[in-house]
């Protein structure tokens, strides 16, 4: 993964997935026909990974019948989808129903214990995490790692010329101290690992990352890719190097791409629509960038997973103790903002059906409040739920304004249409038109399947 700090680190190291990609498997991703509803529908794809998992009781899969001791403190509203509720703490969301469906019934049992870092794993590969500890912790990524949906999207779909084909906004991937935990290229190789953008937005992003240094020219830069091509290869690091050098250079020739940076450029009252904060004005960055020709553009919470929760816009939702007042204060608030406003942003301007927009955890909260199941659970706090929880998904075909499955009266299982992670990941492919029996080989030759399991839910289309 990599992370953009100057004009010599964007040239030296590169961030767009264009360069490397293998041209047959491109074409071949766009000459084949839709087969099944729903198929190839997208043409790029927003993905929300609220880091730290959010309650799927108090957002999305309100239990207003349950016990006191599970229901929690918010009551349930209507929305613009009949008999369709959620949490009061998402009045936004409940105005933009008719633009999303809700995956009521995911469900998944992560090796060891569970822990953040398997459960992310598994959410944003779609493989099992056999690198981790035995109590599922997270370990550094390395190039041996299955890539992330962000780079087999890169890989096998690609930009269009200048654009990075996979970014990621708001702040790394985090579980305590690893950073990247499942969105890194890894086997792929590093021109196809995000184009990182950390910069806090709610400030000017520094234009120094999109520009030349005063002495080179584009000219001056094809003529180094070109005696580096006459040199040769060197192996897997060179390879990367030479990937990153030329995504670098894409970057910089396109005007496009680099405007698309401007936040300034929007109206005030619409950045004001988002929210003035680090995820808003990141999720307005990524439809400008999705505009611009981005396919996979992951706008991750800023806050990682297994942070101590604490006040403020940018505060983790990993929320062990203290869970109504933070989400009823910081977390909702600046969620719903910015996710109505890019549901309804996207469909004002006509991108709505083109672009598929997801927003999930790795896993929801325990139904029982203050009760440890894993962890020390404080007063007012709910613990890591693996076994069931929620994911909103809009656009790039799917139909809206429905709820796809559901759990069980207190929330803690699926009891109908159960959805396992990797069959999120499937849905994601296939709403792009990418096979997820596609095969590659790893660096052992072995070959290597999209998504360990699983199936795309066509009855979301």
């Amino acid at each position: 993964m990599l992370t953009v700090h100057s004009r010599r680190d964007l040239l030296t190291v590169g961030s767009i997935a264009l360069a490397g990609l293998a041209l047959p498997d491109l074409l071949r991703a766009r000459a084949a026909k839709p087969t099944a509803k729903g198929e190839g529908k997208a043409e790029g794809v927003i993905f929300l990974y609220l880091q730290g998992a959010p309650s799927h009781i108090d957002l999305w899969d309100p239990k207003p019948d349950a016990p006191a001791g599970i229901r929690g403190e918010f009551a349930p509203i209507k929305t613009t989808v009949p008999g369709t509720h959620l949490s009061e703490v998402l009045p936004g969301l409940a105005k933009q129903a008719h633009r999303f469906t809700l995956i009521r019934s995911l469900g998944t049992n992560p090796r060891g214990l569970a822990n953040h870092g398997a459960a992310i794993y598994m959410l944003l590969t779609g493989h099992d995490p056999t690198n981790f500890s035995t109590t599922g912790l997270a370990v550094p990524a390395t190039r041996e790692d299955l890539p992330s949906i962000g780079a087999i999207v890169s890989r096998y779909r690609g930009a269009s010329k200048g654009a990075p084909a996979n970014v990621a906004l708001g702040g790394p991937v985090r579980e305590g101290s690893v950073t990247g935990v499942g969105q890194g290229a890894g086997l792929l190789g590093g021109a196809h690992a995000p184009f990182t953008v950390y910069d806090d937005p709610t400030q000017p992003l520094r234009g120094e990352m999109l520009s030349l240094p005063a002495d080179t020219t584009l000219g001056r830069l094809h003529a180094r890719m070109d005696l580096r091509a006459t040199l040769g290869a060197g192996g897997a690091k060179r390879a990367d190097f030479d990937g990153y050098y030329g995504q670098a250079l894409s970057l910089l020739s396109s005007p496009r791409t680099r405007k698309a940076f401007h936040l300034d450029h929007e109206p005030p009252p619409l950045r004001d629509r988002y929210g003035r904060t680090r995820f808003g004005q990141s999720c307005l960055l990524a439809r400008r960038l999705i505009e611009a020709g981005s396919r996979f553009v992951q706008v991750n919470w800023p806050s990682g997973s297994d942070t101590e929760p604490v006040a403020g816009p940018d505060g983790s939702w990993d929320t062990h103790r203290n869970n109504f007042p933070l989400l009823r204060d910081w977390r909702c608030p600046v969620f719903d903002r910015a996710c109505s406003a890019l549901l309804e942003d996207l469909a004002v301007r006509g991108l709505l059906d083109t672009t598929l927009v997801v927003a999930v955890g790795e896993f929801g909260r325990s139904p029982k409040i203050g009760a440890a199941t894993t962890n020390n659970v404080g007063p007012g706090g709910r613990d890591h739920w693996p076994s069931c929880y929620t994911c909103l998904i809009a656009g790039g075909g799917v139909k809206p304004g429905a709820v796809y499955g559901a759990s069980d009266k207190y929330g803690a299982y699926p009891q109908k249409q159960p959805v396992h992670p990797y069959d999120l990941v499937a849905t994601v492919y296939h709403a792009l038109g990418i096979d997820r029996h596609t095969s590659y080989r790893d660096t052992l030759d072995r070959p290597r399947q999209l998504v360990e399991h699983g199936d795309p839910l066509t009855g979301l289309f």
